[in-house]
């Protein structure tokens, strides 16, 4: 009698087929920073004190420096919680010097460029200086002083007409479409037209 195939999955420990066993997870996981010993606070442990930054900053600049192409769903969950639902590659983000933000960039360290914020001059922006400062990409943040903060009001046109984002498309569109390049070889050109040299 000829043995009979299932298509059933079958678990085979010590030799032995065993049928009905529920089937194994073998996916792959979000990894577990804490119990691996690989959190932050694990690492922290490691450096001397010689190497420590004596005064730490407060505030940290960080941007994605590539896409999330072959990350796994909870690497991209945890970019967004980060970065926002429109992140962008390249886009610099400014982030608080606190444990729990430094835990959650953490589990993003492979994805990020971080630098500290140092402030030129020892001079901190305030509440009144938030649109008057300059952050370059090395870390430097300087207040601009005197500078003129352009309200909403500045930014519209003097005849109140103003573009929306998708009039400024389709009319960008429109014109970029209708351009053609005339040369003689050009099948698109009219007949009536002769090019001059």
């Amino acid at each position: 009698m000829a043995k009979v195939i299932r298509n059933r999955w079958v678990y085979r420990p010590d030799n032995k087929w065993t049928r009905y066993l529920p089937r194994r997870n073998d996916a792959v996981k979000e990894f577990d920073y804490e119990r691996s010993g690989a959190s932050l606070r694990h690492y922290t442990e490691e450096i001397p004190e010689e190497q420590r930054p004596k005064r730490a900053s407060k505030l940290w600049m960080a941007w994605l420096y590539r896409d999330l192409a072959g990350e796994p769903k909870w690497t991209k969950k945890h970019v967004e919680n980060l970065f926002g639902a429109d992140f962008k590659v390249g886009r610099m983000e400014v982030f608080r010097n606190t444990e729990l933000m430094n835990e959650e960039l953490w589990k993003v360290k492979h994805l990020i460029e971080l630098r500290p914020i140092e402030f030129k001059n020892g001079i901190e922006p305030t509440d009144e200086d938030v649109f008057s400062t300059s952050l370059s990409p090395n870390g430097q943040c300087e207040v601009i002083q005197g500078g003129h903060v352009a309200s909403e009001g500045d930014l519209k046109l003097a005849d109140g007409k103003q573009w929306t984002r998708k009039e400024l498309g389709r009319d960008l569109n429109k014109k970029y479409h209708l351009y053609q390049s005339v040369f003689e070889q050009n099948v698109h050109t009219p007949n009536n037209i002769t090019v001059l040299k």
